[in-house]
This record gives C-alpha cells, structure tokens and sequence, in this order.
C-alpha cells in the first residue's frame, strides 16, 4: 500500500503550442528543473526517474542525467502503452519513494510532435525528435502497433485513435438507444465545457479561442461520430513532477499533495485501444480495478472533488463518468444533459481545458492540474478541493489528496 507514504512535491510545465523551437529533450530539461525549482530541491539530487516507453516517449533518462547534471540514478522505470500507464508511472514512482529505492524521483513527458509526426495518425513515424532532433530516417521507421489485436483492424481503415474511438461511440449509442441528436449534445456539452475552462487558464492552447453549439456542430466530421472539436489537440510541450516521501515533501512545503492510490490493470484481450474486446466494445476501465482504485485509496466516489479524465476524445469524457463509477453504466450521457462537468456541476471535470483545450500530453497535464486544485492555485479553482482522481483508460489511474 503506498497510502499517504509519497507525495508530489513539485510541478513544472513548458509553454504548450503547435510547433516549438525546442527539441523534445529541451523540453523535457526545462519541466524538470521548473519542477525542482517548485519542490525546493537541487536537481543534482535527484536520484529517480519515470517515463512512458518509446515510442511515446523518446526523451532517455541518459539524456536527462547528462543534460541536468544528475550524480547518479539509483532508480528508473518505464511503463508501455502511453497515456494507459498514467497510473503506472505513478504507481512506481511511489512504490520507489517507499521502498527506500530513491529519495526525489522525477516523472516526465515531452513531446515535439512538429518534428517528425502527430500521434493519431497512420504515418505517424518511430525516431522523431532522438537526439539530435529531426523526422525519422526512412520508410522502415514507421511504427507498428504493440497490440497485435489492432493490426488485424488496420487493413479495415481503424488506424488511428479517432477512428477507433468514433466506433464505440457508435456502439455507445446504439446499446443505449440514444438518437443522433441525444450524441451530439453529449459530446458538444463536453467539448465545449472543456473550452470555458481553457479560455480561463493563461497556458491552454485554447485560451483565446471560444467554442459555441453552432461553431460544434458545423465543425467538420473527423470519424462519424466524432466531430473536429471532439478529438485532441496536437501539440509541443512538456511537464513534469517531483515525487519524494510524504515526510520530506512536508518539509519542503506547507501543500504537498498526497499519492493515495494508483492502479493498473492488462488482462487477456484488454490490449489499450483494442477491437476484440470481451463482451461489449464499451468498457474504458474494468470494474474492479476501479474498486480496487478506490480501496486502496479509502475513499469513495462521493470524496471526489475534481476529475481529470483522459480525453483523447470527448467520448472518453463520457463513458469515464461510467467507467469510474461517477454514473450509472449507460446513463452517463444523461447526467452530463443533466448536470453537466462545469465547475457548478457536482463532479467538475477536466478543470483545465483537458487534451481538447488545454494540451496533449498523455494525461500527465492532467496531474499537474490536480495538483493545482489540492493546492488551490488552479485557475479554474474548485472550492475546497481536497481529494482528486486523475484518471486514463486501460485501469490505469491515481487518487491524490492534500
């Protein structure tokens, strides 16, 4: 159990936009040290590291240890599957902090998209961004899915995430019996709540960009359902946090934000993004590894304050509010007609504009921004914030409390 026995005691961020001058490590170089500098701690210091796996993330902690002037690592660790293992970098970055296995353990994510290609789509391509920067070498650089599953749907023209997703969100409304127009307004209601939070928060890409129904709805049509604003941004940027023991982290401030649980979960036919599923293609995150998310943490779905829920796509907003228990299975699409994810609903979710508005960043954006409303410095503030989840599909998620 590593209840309460690690903190998060430092953020740090890079500016987010479509295309900067700096390279993924540059990046990555300066959300760490900001990261530091918000935990009080020398960056020499630091003796841990976690990260995603390439191809999500091609930024090496060797790169990092040379670049940063770091004496030595005694831990490092790295998660597959992307923004699916947004708990599992948590997870071990915790499991270090207790275990005695390091004492400051610094997680990051860097992109630089504009480099060498865009997640999301089909040519997307391995070896953008090493370290010396640049688009990849030749035709024998394209990746290929880990998932064996999703090469058989390939051939069959799902070959992106947008496209994978727009096919559950089909399935959704068909198994739920909701008319075209019932889709449209849940997902437009989600979207655009995401931008009102983003026009609020200063370093949202969307910040000055307004979205209104009639902007939504005219959008083009990426993948039937999906529309335009229903799929994530594309973006540059990096962020990071510092994880330390909960003793030292009340040492280096008076706010440090409390690891209460993260979870993780693989199981046969659950490859993330995976077409044959078991059962209904429906299901973002098991069941039980949500009760076992929420067990883990001592707390309940009623001890919530604020969500961050992986949106690659608007639908995953939606059926998170299922997945995790926030909503009754098929009924999450009423609740969000009903109550809505503003900050006057009685879940706010994705208070900082999310990967539609905010920037794309496999879900670790998300933790920063959790980290902002335990302190109570986010922009989009929650009163009285006090416990948050921030959570990615795949069973992969974590609860942080101050």
């Amino acid at each position: 159990m590593i209840r309460k026995a690690a903190a998060i005691a430092g953020i740090g961020q890079t500016a987010y936009a479509k295309a900067l001058p700096s390279a993924a490590w540059e990046l990555a170089v300066e959300a760490v040290l900001a990261a530091c500098a918000d935990a009080g701690v020398d960056v020499a210091d630091v003796d841990g590291m976690c990260r995603f796996t390439a191809p999500f993330e091609t930024v090496s902690e060797a790169m990092l240890v040379r670049a940063l002037g770091i004496r030595e690592l005694s831990f490092f660790a790295q998660a597959p599957h992307g923004g699916e293992a947004l708990g599992a970098v948590v997870a071990h970055a915790a499991a270090a902090v207790s275990a005695g296995l390091a004492n400051v353990v610094v997680v990051y994510r860097a992109l630089s998209q504009s480099r060498g290609g865009r997640f999301g789509r089909a040519d997307r391509r391995d070896g953008a961004d090493r370290a010396g920067g640049g688009a990849a070498d030749s035709a024998a650089d394209i990746v290929v899915p880990e998932q064996d599953n999703l090469s058989f749907a390939w051939p069959y023209g799902l070959m992106s995430p947008g496209q994978l997703f727009a096919l559950w969100a089909r399935r959704y409304a068909t198994v739920h019996g909701l008319t075209d127009e019932d889709l449209t307004r849940t997902l437009g209601t989600i979207a655009i709540t995401q931008r009102q939070y983003a026009n609020s928060n200063p370093a949202a890409m969307m910040r000055d960009r307004k979205l209104d129904w009639e902007t939504y709805q005219n959008a083009r049509m990426i993948s039937e359902p999906l529309r335009l604003f229903d799929l994530c941004l594309e973006n540059d940027g990096a962020c990071a946090f510092v994880v330390t023991s909960a003793e030292r982290a009340r040492a280096l401030r008076d706010d440090p934000v409390y690891v209460l649980s993260a979870t993780q979960t693989l199981s046969p036919y659950r490859e993330p993004m995976g077409i044959y599923t078991g059962g209904e293609m429906l299901e973002l995150f098991p069941a039980a590894a949500a009760d076992r998310l929420f067990g883990q943490a001592g707390v309940s779905r009623k001890d919530i304050d604020v969500a961050e829920l992986y949106d690659a796509t608007s639908y995953m907003t939606l059926r998170s509010l299922e997945s995790y228990g926030f909503a009754a299975d098929g009924a999450g699409w009423r609740y969000v007609l009903d109550h809505g994810t503003g900050p006057d609903s009685p879940l706010p979710v994705n208070t900082h504009g999310g990967h539609l508005s905010e920037a794309y960043l496999h879900g670790m954006n998300g933790i920063l921004e959790a980290v902002r409303q335990l302190r109570g410095t986010a922009c989009n503030q929650v009163a009285g914030a006090e416990v948050a989840l921030v959570g990615a599909p795949a069973g992969s998620a974590t609860i942080l409390a101050r």
